[in-house]
């Protein structure tokens, strides 16, 4: 049987994309794996940010870091990779036979891997909770 999460692998990558129909960036994934598979409201959009925009992506999160409280892996964690204090890229914890990491760039696609795949990728990796309310 597949997962819900399989229905991802198709789609495209866009930059500043919020549709999960016509296309997502890791921001716009994260906001709508959340929302749809685990009944969160809807992070904030921050859809004119460009994915090679690491400066507006680090003040974005910090905008939007005080909903979030540090975990450890776990289905439905924020992951979040990082280069010092520069947020490089983000993706969402999910559970597929394992703890998997979902997510999507402009090099590779949506796509999915180990967390310990994911955590290789980056210097440091933070995974966080999202506190709704």
């Amino acid at each position: 049987m597949a997962h819900w999460a399989d229905s991802y692998l198709t789609v495209p990558y866009i930059d500043g994309g919020r549709d999960a129909t016509a296309g997502l960036d890791c921001w716009g994934l994260v906001r709508d794996v959340l929302h749809q598979h685990f009944n969160l409201p809807l992070l904030k959009d921050f859809g004119g940010i460009h994915a090679d925009d690491k400066a507006n992506m680090t003040r974005a999160y910090r905008v939007v870091k005080n909903s979030f409280s540090p975990c450890a892996p776990s289905s439905g964690a924020i992951v979040a990779g990082f280069n010092g204090e520069t947020l490089i890229h983000v993706g969402v914890v999910i559970e597929n036979n394992g703890l998997k990491i979902l997510h999507t760039s402009s090099k590779h696609g949506m796509s999915k891997c180990s967390v310990r795949q994911f955590n290789r990728l980056f210097l440091q990796v933070k995974y966080y909770a999202y506190n709704s309310k």
